[in-house]
C-alpha cells in the first residue's frame, strides 16, 4: 500500500491530501512539523491519534482519513474521547461532502471506531473505571456503552435515535436517579430479550413525559398521570409496555432504595423480609396499592396503618392484604360519598355504608369479615389518638353465621376421565394433580413442596408437607407409585433437597394460579365432563375425605389426615348426608314390607 507523507502542509493542502489519498486508497502519514510549526507536543498528539484509527483495521481506510482531519481540527486526540455530541457533529460534516445514501455506512463506521476502543478499554481494570464513570450525569450512546452485551444487543437496531439518553438534561434529581436505576436494570435483565428495546423505548418517553409533567418522584405517581401518559402512547407501537415499563420503574426504584419508602404510593413487598411463616411462596402478594385511595389524608392514615400491620404485627400477609382490600373499598367509597377524611367519618356515614354492604346479600361471615376489617383500622387510629372513639358499635351490626355444609365433592365419573386423559396434560399440573387426587393435599401445599419431601421408612412411603394455613409440618403416607413417579421426576430435573420441586421460570415455587389456570385449559382442550367441568383444587381435598369416611375411617383420623384443629372443620369437608341417606333408603326400600308398592290391591275399575 503506498503512503502519502504530510509534512508543511496548511488547512488547504490538508484536505488535498485527505482527497488524493481517499482517491487512490493511499495511507496518510505525518513526516516533519506542519507548517505553521507546531510543537513537538502536538506532533505527538497526531501521532497517536493517528495509530489509534489505524489500528482499526475493520473500517475503511478512507473513513478513517477523514476522522484523521476531523477529530484532529476539534483537538480530540484520543478515540475514547468520542461521545454523542461529537457524533452528531462528525454526522453534520458529512452534509455537502458525500452523497446522502452513504450517510449511513460513514455513520456506521464511525460507529465501529468508537466501539473499538470502548471494548478494548474495557479489557483493563483502569479503562473499565474509566468508562464507567459518572454514566447517570452524561449523555449515553447505547452503541457506546460500557458493556460488550448490550452494545452486541443494541448494534443492529434500526432507530438509532432511541438509544441516546440524556442524563445531563434538567430534571429532578429524584427523577433523574429512578430513571437511571430503571435504564439499568433493564440493561442488566433483559439485554438478550427481546424486551430490551421495547422497554427501553418506552422509559426514554416516560422520562420525556415526567419532566414535562414536572413529576418528582416516580413513587409518587397518580393514576390520572398514568392515563395521561397511556392516552399519549395510544395507538403506537408496543403499547402494552407502557404499563409494564412504568411498573417496572416503580418497582425498581422502590426495592433499590436504601430506605422502605413507606409514603409510595404501590409497596412491592419483595422489598420486605418476613418470615416464612407469614408468606406463602405458591399464593405471595406481590404489591399492596394505595394509588386508588384519592383523598390524601385519608392514604397517608392507610399507609401508616399498614405499616403497623406489616413492620409490627405477626399476620400472615395473605391476611393482611385480605383485610386491606376490605378497607381499601370503604376508603374509596367514602371520598366517593363525602370526600371527607376518614377522621371525621360519624355513626351515620357508617350506617349509610353498612346498609349499603346488607344490601348487596353478602354472606354473614363475608359480611362480618368486612366489619372487622374496618373497625381494626378505626381500633388503631383511636390508640394513635388521631381520633377519640370508633364511630359506631360494631356488634350492633355484626350478624350471625349460619354454616351450610356445600357438597364439593368431585363426581367419580369425572375424576376417573381426568386420571384417564392426563397423560395428555404437561407433566408439572400432571404430577400437582396426583398430589391433589391421591393425598387430598392444599394446593399451595403441593406446589411448596421441597426435594427432601418424600422419604421411605420401612417399606412404606411417606410425605412431609408444610401447612401455611396452620403454620406446621405434618406426615402422611402416600402410595408406593406417586413416591417413585416423584423420585424419578426429581432425579431428571436435577432437584436438590432444599429446592422446590414444581418451580416457576425463577426457581422459585411454582404458583397456584398458573397450577390453576393451566388446569382450567386442559380441562376444556381435552373435553374433562363434556367441557363444561370447573377445575377446583380444594374439591379433591372434599373428595378424599369422604371417601375416608363412607369407608369406615372414623372423623377423628379424617380430622389428623387433613390436619384440622378441630372436628367441626373435617365435618365440613364430609360430604356424608346425601350418600348417608340414599344408602339408608335403599336398604330400608329393598325390605319387602317397606315396599312403596307394598300396600296395592288390585281392584276392577269404579271400585
Amino acid at each position: 500500500m503506498k503512503a502519502m507523507l504530510i509534512g508543511g502542509a496548511g488547512f488547504v493542502g490538508k484536505h488535498l491530501a485527505i482527497h488524493l489519498a481517499n482517491t487512490y486508497g493511499w495511507e496518510i502519514v505525518i513526516t516533519g512539523l506542519p507548517e505553521e510549526r507546531e510543537d513537538e507536543e502536538r506532533k505527538q498528539l497526531l501521532e497517536g491519534l493517528y495509530r489509534e484509527l489505524d489500528e482499526c483495521t475493520e473500517v475503511k481506510i478512507t473513513t478513517r482519513n477523514r476522522l484523521k482531519i476531523f477529530l484532529s481540527e476539534r483537538g480530540i486526540w484520543h478515540i475514547w474521547d468520542i461521545d454523542y455530541a461529537v457524533r452528531q457533529e462528525y454526522e453534520k460534516s458529512l452534509h455537502g461532502t458525500i452523497a446522502p445514501n452513504c450517510y449511513p455506512t460513514y455513520m456506521n463506521e464511525f460507529d465501529w471506531i468508537k466501539r473499538h476502543s470502548v471494548l478494548e478499554r474495557l479489557q483493563t481494570l483502569a479503562g473499565e473505571k474509566a468508562e464507567k464513570t459518572d454514566l447517570d450525569k452524561k449523555i449515553l450512546y447505547l452503541c457506546y456503552y460500557p458493556d460488550p452485551a448490550v452494545i452486541n444487543a443494541v448494534w443492529k437496531a434500526s432507530k438509532k435515535n432511541a438509544l441516546v439518553w440524556d442524563f445531563k438534561r434538567k430534571a429532578p434529581e429524584t427523577l433523574k436517579q429512578q430513571i437511571f436505576a430503571t435504564f439499568q436494570y433493564i440493561l442488566k435483565e433483559y439485554v438478550n430479550t427481546r424486551s430490551l428495546t421495547n422497554y427501553l423505548e418506552k422509559l426514554n418517553k416516560f422520562y420525556d413525559f415526567a419532566i414535562q409533567e414536572q413529576i418528582p418522584d416516580i413513587n409518587k405517581l397518580e393514576q390520572e398521570q398514568i392515563d395521561q401518559f397511556s392516552e399519549q402512547e395510544k395507538g403506537k407501537p408496543n403499547f402494552g409496555f407502557v404499563y409494564r415499563t412504568i411498573n417496572l420503574c416503580r418497582q425498581v426504584t422502590f426495592i433499590q432504595a436504601s430506605e422502605i419508602l413507606w409514603d409510595a404510593n404501590i409497596w412491592y413487598l419483595e422489598r420486605f423480609q418476613f418470615a416464612d411463616s407469614r408468606k406463602n411462596p405458591a399464593r405471595s402478594i406481590k404489591t399492596i396499592s394505595f394509588i386508588e385511595i384519592l383523598h390524601k389524608e385519608n392514604r397517608h392514615l392507610c399507609q401508616r396503618y399498614m405499616k403497623y400491620c406489616l413492620g409490627i404485627t405477626h399476620l400472615a400477609v395473605k391476611n393482611i392484604a385480605a383485610e386491606y382490600m376490605m378497607l381499601k373499598n370503604f376508603l374509596i367509597w367514602l371520598q366517593q360519598e363525602k370526600a371527607i377524611s376518614v377522621k371525621n367519618a360519624d355513626s351515620n356515614i357508617m350506617e349509610k355504608y353498612f346498609r349499603l354492604l346488607d344490601s348487596k346479600n353478602i354472606k354473614a361471615g363475608t359480611f362480618n369479615n368486612m366489619l372487622q376489617a374496618i373497625t381494626h383500622f378505626f381500633d388503631y387510629l383511636k390508640v394513635q389518638d388521631i381520633i377519640q372513639k370508633v364511630p359506631y358499635h360494631v356488634e350492633y351490626y355484626l350478624k350471625k353465621e349460619i354454616y351450610t355444609h356445600h357438597n364439593r365433592s368431585v363426581n367419580e365419573d369425572v375424576y376417573m376421565e381426568m386420571i384417564h386423559k392426563l397423560p395428555l396434560f404437561p407433566e408439572k399440573p400432571r404430577l400437582v394433580f396426583l398430589h391433589l387426587w391421591a393425598l387430598g393435599l392444599r394446593c399451595n401445599e403441593v406446589c411448596t413442596l421441597k426435594g427432601k419431601a418424600y422419604y421411605m421408612q420401612g417399606r412404606d412411603a411417606w410425605i412431609q408437607v408444610y401447612q401455611y394455613k396452620m403454620k406446621n409440618y405434618k406426615k402422611v403416607p402416600i402410595p408406593l407409585a406417586l413416591y417413585k413417579l416423584m423420585k424419578v421426576y426429581i432425579r431428571k430435573n436435577g432437584i436438590l433437597p432444599e429446592e422446590y420441586v414444581f418451580q416457576n421460570s425463577t426457581g422459585g415455587a411454582y404458583l397456584y394460579g398458573t397450577f390453576r389456570k393451566q388446569m382450567m385449559k386442559y380441562c376444556e382442550k381435552y373435553g374433562i365432563g363434556d367441557g363444561t367441568y370447573q377445575f377446583k383444587s380444594h374439591d379433591y381435598r372434599h373428595t378424599l375425605a369422604t371417601m375416608f369416611y363412607d369407608n369406615g375411617t372414623s372423623i377423628q383420623s379424617v380430622r389428623d389426615y387433613l390436619g384440622h384443629d378441630f372436628e367441626e372443620m373435617t365435618q365440613q369437608y364430609i360430604d356424608y348426608m346425601p350418600k348417608k341417606i340414599s344408602k339408608a333408603n335403599k336398604e330400608y326400600l329393598s325390605k319387602e314390607e317397606n315396599s312403596l308398592a307394598a300396600g296395592i290391591k288390585r281392584c276392577k275399575r269404579g271400585k
